[in-house]
């Protein structure tokens, strides 16, 4: 690939502002913010997408960028029964679910999700299991334990739910769901609530969770949970969550609320550009490579919907001299 170096050589440029669209190695004074920029190579970029009617954190998330589901959450002041479908720049209004929660697992796509659990009330959590056929919800198997904060991934019919905040504390277990019933699978290492999950029901990833101080990977082959990689440099809860077992997104999290994010190639997890803004107990929808994360806690209670493209890019880097 040419670079800005062996084109036009070493001569740095005054601007009064960044190029819009910088060239590798290119380098430059932007002389109304007196720093010197080069540019350098990012991995993905993250875009404004539209914003979700309901502002609100603690919310369930399915299907695709352009084709993506939010469901329950918690707004400023109470749990709530919102879905919202979003066609790729829009998000507008869905059936209800028959029970307002937050803090609630996912699964599926926007035509066909499942919503696990959740928290009904502070400190009160519940067994409810919704299905959703792109129209409306009904009611689907129980969960075998109230919980809330678990994690999930899977598809309407073939979904795997893990971890948690159950009572008395935080649970390793995982559970099966067959799109009728639940059925006991593999015991996590580590236990932990406001986990997240992506991938299928034998090959799971679940990552992040309330464990100070460290980030925590583990991987699910159908049968038994092993330790995945690392290289994300605190513990986040919350986080959206999207894609494979070998190709995931993690993006924001907390505490504290972080923009950054990162990409998992099965082995280890690596930098790519950050959100707009930094939240966390979001909620994602996507591909590694096209992804969605949308809404934020309170007390922002953020309606904010950002997408991600993957693939390398050439940005503004500021030279510290360190």
């Amino acid at each position: 690939m040419a670079t800005y170096y062996g084109t036009y050589g070493q001569k740095v440029q005054y601007l009064a502002s960044d190029p819009a669209s910088p060239q590798l190695g290119q380098v430059w004074f932007n002389s109304t913010s007196n720093l010197l920029k080069v540019g350098v190579t990012q991995q993905g970029a993250w875009a404004t997408g539209g914003d979700l009617s309901t502002g609100r954190g603690f919310l369930g998330g399915a299907g695709l960028q352009t084709s993506a589901l939010a469901f329950g959450g918690e707004t400023a002041t109470t749990k709530v029964a919102v879905t919202e479908e979003y066609d790729g720049s829009t998000w507008t209004a869905g059936g209800s679910l028959g029970t307002a929660r937050g803090i609630v697992a996912n699964a599926g796509t926007q035509t066909s999700a499942l919503a696990v659990a959740g928290e009904i009330v502070p400190g009160a959590r519940t067994t409810a299991v919704e299905e959703y056929d792109g129209t409306s919800w009904t009611a689907g198997g129980s969960y075998p334990v109230a919980n809330a904060g678990l994690g999930g991934c899977g598809t309407q019919t073939t979904a795997l739910a893990f971890a948690g905040s159950t009572v008395p504390g935080d649970s390793t277990a995982s559970n099966e769901y067959n799109g009728t019933s639940w059925t006991a699978g593999g015991t996590m290492a580590n236990a932990r609530s406001f986990i997240v999950g992506c991938g299928t029901q034998t090959s799971a990833l679940g990552f992040g969770g309330e464990t100070p101080p460290g980030f925590l990977t583990e991987e699910y082959n159908g049968t038994t949970w092993t330790a995945g990689g690392t290289g994300v440099p605190s513990y986040r809860r919350g986080p959206a969550a999207t894609g494979t077992q070998t190709a995931a997104l993690c993006a924001g999290g907390g505490e504290p609320q972080t923009a950054t994010a990162f990409i998992y190639d099965g082995t280890s997890w690596t930098a790519v550009a950050s959100m707009s803004q930094a939240r966390e107990f979001l909620s994602g929808a996507g591909t590694q490579t096209s992804s969605l994360a949308f809404g934020s806690r309170a007390p922002t209670a953020g309606t904010w919907t950002e997408e991600f493209t993957g693939g390398p890019t050439v940005v503004a880097k500021t030279v510290t001299g360190t």
